[in-house]
């Protein structure tokens, strides 16, 4: 399975250290040390919009599937409807709205990778777009401080004969850890969301390396601490990571750093463990092997 082409939409408006640290009356470099964060971006469109502003730029001729993946998602009517429309495509042979928190994108693949496997689909059409300053309570240091928007829009193609192999881990005990109030804003317990994050990244990427080798990692970039800390026991592994200039993005934030990282290029999903880290507590990954090994 390898992305043959993928463009993302960052918005124009930057929440910049300065602007929070004169807002919460703290200094930037208390903010940078926390998180490792330079800048976020926020977005005055909505994400559907957002996500056709990521996908306008793809060719699109003979993609017949659709799927849409938002932490939020859609009311009423698909975003995978709305697409099939806005974006022209002449035959759809199936979508799927995909909500499943910052580890959504990871939950596509694996989606995408049984719809190949089951000659589902045939040309995939990935869209994932965050709107997660919509989440943030205005007030609240600790959520304001880390979540950005930005939207990925790739066509993912399969004739390789790789399959993926996709992991989970779910914790309960840390379910209010990372969560979502009665006013549906984020809250967010940081020292045990770091916790849960560096132990089981690294619990699953040991297991993936010990079955494969060494490939690329490309985590969630949900905070420059817990990257460092997942990234010091893989000394000799490259780690990618954009969390400086882009804050943490959601289940946006792989796609995003793979297009940061590469560009609208052909990019082999097969040398890479994507793993991230979402509400939950869940720790969701996915790497491919080839079937006739």
């Amino acid at each position: 399975m390898h992305i043959s082409q993928i463009n993302a939409y960052i918005p124009e408006e930057i929440l910049d250290n300065l602007t929070l640290a004169k807002k919460f009356d703290v200094t930037e470099d208390w903010i940078f040390k926390r998180t490792g964060i330079k800048k976020r971006y926020i977005s005055n469109i909505d994400i559907f919009q957002m996500g056709m502003k990521a996908a306008e730029k793809l060719d699109l001729t003979d993609v017949d599937t659709i799927l849409f993946v938002s932490s939020t998602g859609a009311h009423y009517i698909p975003f995978y409807v709305k697409a099939f429309e806005k974006l022209k495509i002449k035959k759809l042979r199936y979508g799927i709205d995909i909500s499943n928190g910052f580890v959504g994108f990871i939950t596509s693949l694996h989606i995408a990778g049984v719809m190949f496997k089951e000659k589902i689909a045939g040309k995939i059409l990935i869209i994932v777009s965050e709107k997660l300053s919509d989440l943030v309570e205005s007030t609240d240091i600790n959520t304001a401080i880390l979540f950005s928007d930005a939207a990925v829009a790739m066509v993912l193609e399969n004739h390789d004969g790789y399959i993926c192999d996709h992991r989970v881990i779910y914790d309960s005990q840390y379910l209010d850890a990372l969560n979502i109030n009665d006013n549906k804003k984020i809250v967010m317990d940081g020292k045990r969301v770091y916790k849960f994050a560096v132990n089981n990244m690294k619990k699953m990427i040991n297991q993936y390396i010990e079955t494969y080798g060494k490939k690329i990692i490309v985590p969630h970039q949900a905070n420059k601490r817990i990257l460092e800390s997942v990234k010091k026991t893989f000394e000799d592994i490259t780690f990618l990571n954009i969390i400086e200039e882009y804050g943490n993005t959601g289940a946006a934030s792989i796609p995003l750093t793979l297009f940061k990282k590469y560009g609208n290029t052909k990019i082999q999903l097969k040398d890479h463990i994507l793993i991230s880290v979402g509400g939950g507590m869940t720790t969701s990954a996915i790497t491919w092997r080839c079937i006739n090994e």
